[in-house]
């Protein structure tokens, strides 16, 4: 009878032992004959079988010595993979362990050969492709655990064995009972139907293993099934082409590989040993005189490791920062899903492209390599939360998802490409928990390469580096398919930043931000500050609420990154969040303003400029000041924008027409536009002649003569003519004299009620428009009443820079400085939510539509 003869029997002379038996109640009495009879078909025992064939000796002998033979004889319902007499012979001449007869073999290495090449349940190979994960799941499974037990190689370690670091200096000169992973090792197998249901290729298969396969092959790791299903009465035996010994998992190889040698030692620092109580406890039941400790090597990881250190006090949390994505000792390797479950361990494993040692120092001669050398001078020297970057980028969480057929598609965890190619890889590696790819290339992550790079690498932007960590920025400048210009303030120069909240209070303040070595987190402290002179005081007081000074030091990220080259020519870039920034020069003869900063008349220098895949960082001498003056607060304080500032404040407080505002979940540092939307927008201010001329022609009408218009209908009419009159003079979007030429058209404030066709064929119920024009000198304005105007340059007042503020609370609510209430608990409950900017312009004309 052939082997799948024989499988089909089983699987019949089960179901009939069910049905039969079923039909047996109470009183039936058993005669059927299999049950005292086994099948003449069923074969021997697992282990009668290859004693009796006469070419598994060596294999027999392993099972006697081991202890295992009443197991393998009577009992159990197992699945063995063994190796031919023949097979042990090639293996005796040449192998990692150095032993070249049986007799060399220690009881430990016995137990190694036996017991991973057992699996503790029957499968036929077919049945091996499939396994269960919440239901069954046919033909893509890859690995099964195996039956070695993880005390099966304790080993004590000592010396230059254990990885480098404090965490280990404790047991190097006495040694360490150590276990290099405290879960299962699995068996690796690459069976036909498997690897067409993954997508996994011949290729891919030869460059992973090293080996060629036909069709129809299955592997366990690179060894080849040459015979299978062999059906005995207590499971399945599996024969292997060459005696198969238990690879380690991923780390361990590396730790192994002299070519890997570097990164290897980077992958260690976030290991640690971790007492191990219960394989203590069982090991001393084994061997009762065994009075040592047992540890368990583990890696500082997301998944699978541990998020605290060593010595039980489960407090003493590990910065995520030092996180690794995933354990790259644990054995039993499972990937985690979106849910916070795990994959079942059959599913997929884990790979690692780790660079040799040559890449890793060829990569350090160039690029963005070279920032790194000039920095920290050796790969060792670079500190843990950048190298935990590094080796995130090189880690995979899913060996199926990272096949050499689809290097071309790989993307990291934060949907980066990573430029591998199938050249690039020199060798692989098939470990019980994943594959490691050895790399002639190093994949930086993007923050090496990004306009954030200098920042994470000096040690003079350590504010800048931890606001732009705790506000989730990396991401937005680690983009390479932008390109920015980065200003940082280094921390000697990180001072004298005025507080948008407090400049609106009695007593403003000024703060000086300051990296804090012993908490690890940004600090403040708070100086007096006269708004009429610019001076800073005294010291007042010091801020440690990291949600109020994220919330402060993410307005000055947004306004130090401006999308695009600030060198091409222009005067005045946008920031990110919106600012407007007044620029002359290049390279470190670059001078910068923000609007703050004009209203000062400061400006910021350049003390370096680091050119960077994405863009440039410049490293500046203080930060860049947003305006602090509102529009409310520019026309008010401008004489030469009385008349247009009058017509403005007139509407009734409770109208809907009004155009000033300060209202809850509205607060700003003294009134906001009404209309405005987190934008930035353009405001035209008639001179007051021109005002006075518009009320003489009737365009529009004064107060005095609204109020004193007893008509209710009239007086409601004039309102609402003056109030779209206004608003045609706030423009979306701000345009700046002295730029490039150009010509726009913009939105304005005002609706169009009517059909009348006008200038830009504006149709009714969308806001009017202005045609913006500049030959780079001067700006002319076209109306959709076929007006026109121009911006007045002569006094000075263009290109005024204004930002309306929109805080979470009224800043009157908060103490006084001098009352020590600026570092109270409800100050750092303050924040800015978001702004919208304009830039004035005086004009010499009104706009009317009309």
């Amino acid at each position: 009878m052939n082997i799948r003869s024989k499988a089909q029997h089983i699987k019949h002379w089960l179901i009939g032992v069910i049905v039969l038996s079923s039909l047996c109640v109470v009183s039936c009495k058993d005669d059927y004959y299999y049950d005292d009879h086994e099948p003449e078909w069923l074969g021997a025992s697992i282990y009668d079988y290859l004693n009796e064939d006469g070419s598994y000796t060596n294999f027999v002998k392993l099972i006697d010595d081991v202890g295992y033979t009443p197991v393998l004889q009577r009992t159990g319902s197992k699945t063995l993979f063994v190796a031919k007499d023949e097979a042990f012979e090639r293996f005796f001449q040449n192998n990692i362990w150095g032993v070249s007869g049986y007799n060399q073999l220690s009881l430990s290495q016995k137990k190694l050969i036996l017991n991973f090449g057992m699996i503790n349940n029957a499968y036929l190979i077919e049945t091996l492709a499939n396994h269960n994960d919440g239901s069954l799941v046919l033909g893509t499974s890859l690995r099964r655990n195996t039956a070695v037990s993880v005390l099966d190689s304790v080993e004590l370690e000592n010396g230059a064995e254990l990885p480098d670091g404090e965490l280990w200096d404790a047991y190097r000169a006495s040694g360490i009972y150590l276990l290099k992973d405290d879960s299962n090792s699995p068996l690796v197998y690459f069976l036909s139907n498997t690897l067409d249901n993954i997508g996994i290729t011949d290729e891919d298969f030869k460059m992973i293993t090293g080996v060629d396969r036909a069709n129809g092959d299955t592997h366990v790791f690179d060894k080849k099934v040459i015979e299978q299903d062999i059906t005995c009465k207590n499971g399945y035996v599996h024969v292997l082409e060459d005696v198969l010994i238990p690879p380690t998992n991923m780390a361990e190889y590396l730790r192994d590989d002299q070519d890997l040698s570097q990164f290897s030692r980077l992958m260690e620092r976030y290991s640690a040993p971790y007492f191990d109580d219960e394989e203590t406890s069982t090991y001393q039941q084994l061997y009762p005189g065994f009075t040592d400790s047992i540890f368990t090597k583990e890696y500082f990881s997301e998944v699978g490791g541990r998020s605290f250190y060593p010595g039980g006090d489960i407090t003493d949390i590990i910065d995520e920062n030092l996180l690794l994505p995933y354990n790259p000792g644990w054995n039993s390797y499972r990937k985690q899903m979106s849910n916070g479950g795990y994959e079942a361990l059959q599913a997929d494993m884990a790979a690692i492209f780790a660079p040799t040692d040559i890449a890793m120092q060829q990569y350090l001669e160039s690029g963005s390599g070279m920032v790194i050398k000039e920095r920290y001078g050796s790969w060792d020297n670079v500190p843990d939360d950048i190298i935990a970057l590094f080796l995130k980028r090189h880690m995979r969480e899913s060996f199926v998802e990272s096949l050499p057929s689809t290097f071309d598609k790989l993307r990291d965890s934060e949907n980066s490409k990573i430029p591998i190619e199938t050249s690039d890889v020199v060798d692989a590696y098939v470990g019980v928990n994943g594959v490691v790819y050895k790399t002639s290339e190093v994949y930086p992550p993007d923050d090496f390469e990004s306009v954030y790079g200098p920042v994470l690498f000096s040690e003079k932007t350590k504010v800048f580096n931890w606001a732009i960590r705790q506000n989730d920025f990396r991401l937005y400048l680690n983009s390479l398919e932008s390109r920015y210009s980065f200003f940082v303030p280094t921390d000697e120069f990180f001072k004298d930043y005025i507080d948008p909240v407090a400049f609106g209070k009695d007593v403003p303040a000024a703060l000086k931000f300051w990296y804090n070595e012993a908490t690890k987190v940004v600090n403040a402290t708070v100086y007096n500050y006269n708004p009429e002179t610019g001076e800073v005081g005294d010291s007042i007081n010091v801020i440690t609420s990291s949600g109020m000074l994220s919330n402060r030091l993410l307005d000055l990220l947004d306004s130090h990154v401006v999308v695009g080259n600030v060198e091409s020519g222009n005067k005045f870039y946008f920031t990110k969040g919106g600012n407007a920034l007044k620029v002359d020069g290049n390279g470190q003869n670059l001078k910068i303003q923000g609007g703050g900063d004009i209203e000062n008349n400061t400006t910021v220098g350049v003390v370096e400029v680091i050119e960077q895949k994405n863009g440039t960082t410049y490293f500046v001498d203080k930060p860049i000041q947003t305006p602090m003056r509102s529009v409310y607060k520019v026309l008010s304080e401008t004489p030469e924008f009385s008349e247009f500032f009058n017509l403005l404040v007139g509407f009734p407080a409770a109208s809907n027409s009004v155009v000033f505002v300060k209202k809850t979940n509205y607060y700003g540092i003294d009134f906001n536009i009404k209309f405005f939307n987190t934008f930035n927008y353009t405001v035209y201010v008639p001179t007051n002649e021109a005002i006075q001329q518009a009320i003489a022609d009737g365009v529009i009408h004064t107060w005095d003569e609204i109020n004193t218009e007893t008509d209710v209908t009239v007086r409601d009419a004039y309102v609402a003519q003056l109030e779209r009159f206004l608003r045609y003079h706030f423009q979306d979007n701000s345009v700046y004299v002295g730029d490039e030429s150009f010509y726009y058209e913009y939105q304005t404030a005002t609706i169009k009620e009517d059909d009348v066709t006008t200038r830009f064929n504006t149709f009714k119920n969308k806001y009017y428009k202005l045609g913006i024009e500049s030959d780079g000198t001067d700006i002319t304005l076209q109306t959709e009443g076929y007006g026109s105007a121009h911006v007045v340059k002569d006094n000075g007042l263009y290109n005024i820079l204004s930002r309306d503020y929109i805080f979470n609370d009224n800043p009157v609510k908060y103490g006084e400085i001098d009352q020590s209430g600026y570092g109270s608990s409800e100050f750092t409950d303050s924040r800015i939510t978001t702004s919208s900017t304009a830039v004035i312009h005086q004009i010499d004309n009104v706009l009317k539509f009309d």
